[in-house]
């Protein structure tokens, strides 16, 4: 911990505390020792071994250091800064709680740790918070990657992902981030020394969007790979191939429209190739025509079980809207349904196993 309390019950800063004066975990009441040398960072370690639930012994060094950054890049920028405040009425205590003028309080917590962020309630009490992650998520990206359960979102970065380097002082912001069934995830990269460019400027970042192009074999290749089943051991596609199997198709024979071609929000656990031949399926039970409520929580009804949890996703039930908007929108394009005036005529035409 980076603040312990005096016998005043002040909260002092293990940077500026006295080796001469007594100091007591915030959390517990109990004793702590000052830590504080050449090499290490300083801070605070109960005496002795303790069940304290606010603060937690074996930070790394990362961590703290982490810690210590994101308080002076903030504070400099003009924020209030407190150090492992609590919040009692969510029974948590953020790495730092910033914030500017009489704006809403922002937490930050900076994750260096492979764990859960289930058990934080910040969204449930008006909370805003800016996770940003440390050395242990900072490996190449996948649609399993652990680091995509925080993801975040706001209008101008898309879905992003921040990385804070302590060895550099600097802020990574992977904006837009999206996926694509078989290639690789896209997204844009900005990084901000924190000693020299201000909280206020990173936070107003406006980046342009490069919508990311599709190499002229994608699809090809990915027919290629359903043909040679090569894709079937991978997560979701077993599953796929038996609900195929028990239709009368393959997942080879399944429509050209259900092959994913367009960039997609990383929201699903599963390949899109899989949302798109359950909805495939409900279609096919379907006949005659839908109105759009009914059409909507056919396609809600498909995407439900194959969201993947992403605990930090503030707008989570908007991005999930964008989603069933989008489907609708292949749909028609596709011509697998058409508006007829008040409701949607299921064309069945497109609703067909192919042929080998």
């Amino acid at each position: 911990m980076l603040i312990a309390m005096d016998a005043q019950h002040q909260l002092v800063n293990a940077a500026t505390a006295d080796r001469q004066i007594e100091y007591y975990c915030p959390g517990c009441v109990q004793p702590v020792r000052l830590k504080r040398g050449a090499v290490i960072v300083p801070h605070f370690a109960h005496v002795h071994a303790t069940d304290c639930d606010a603060f937690s012994e074996g930070e790394t060094t990362e961590h703290l250091r982490g810690k210590q950054q994101l308080a002076t890049w903030f504070a400099a920028s003009g924020y209030t800064v407190r150090l492992e405040a609590g919040l009692p009425e969510i029974h948590q205590r953020p790495d730092i709680l910033v914030r500017r003028g009489t704006a809403q309080p922002l937490a930050l917590e900076f994750q260096c740790s492979p764990l859960s962020v289930e058990r934080l309630a910040y969204r449930q009490h008006g909370y805003q918070v800016l996770w940003l992650l440390g050395r242990p998520y900072q490996r190449q990206l996948h649609l399993n990657s652990k680091a995509l359960k925080f993801l975040q979102y706001q209008q101008r970065w898309g879905l992003f992902l921040l990385f804070l380097d302590t060895q550099s002082t600097s802020v990574r912001l992977l904006h837009h981030v999206l996926t694509l069934d078989t290639e690789p995830l896209t997204y844009q990269t900005i990084r901000l020394d924190t000693r020299s460019q201000s909280v206020l400027h990173f936070r107003q970042l406006a980046p342009k969007i490069n919508t990311p192009t599709l190499p002229d074999t994608h699809l090809r290749h990915y027919y290629q790979q359903l043909m040679l089943a090569r894709l079937r051991h991978q997560r979701g596609f077993d599953a796929l191939q038996v609900a195929c199997y028990q239709r009368g198709g393959t997942i080879a024979q399944l429509p050209t429209w259900t092959m994913p071609t367009v960039p997609q929000l990383p929201l699903l656990s599963v390949p899109y190739l899989v949302w798109h031949a359950h909805v495939f399926f409900a279609l096919r039970q379907q006949s005659g025509r839908l109105a759009g409520s009914q059409l909507e929580a056919l396609i809600w009804a498909q995407l439900r079980p194959l969201l993947a949890r992403r605990a930090c996703l503030q707008a989570r039930g908007t991005l999930i809207q964008q989603l069933i908007t989008t489907m609708i929108t292949m749909l028609s394009e596709q011509q697998v349904i058409n508006w007829q005036k008040t409701e949607w005529q299921v064309n069945s035409d497109q609703l067909r196993w192919r042929k080998h």
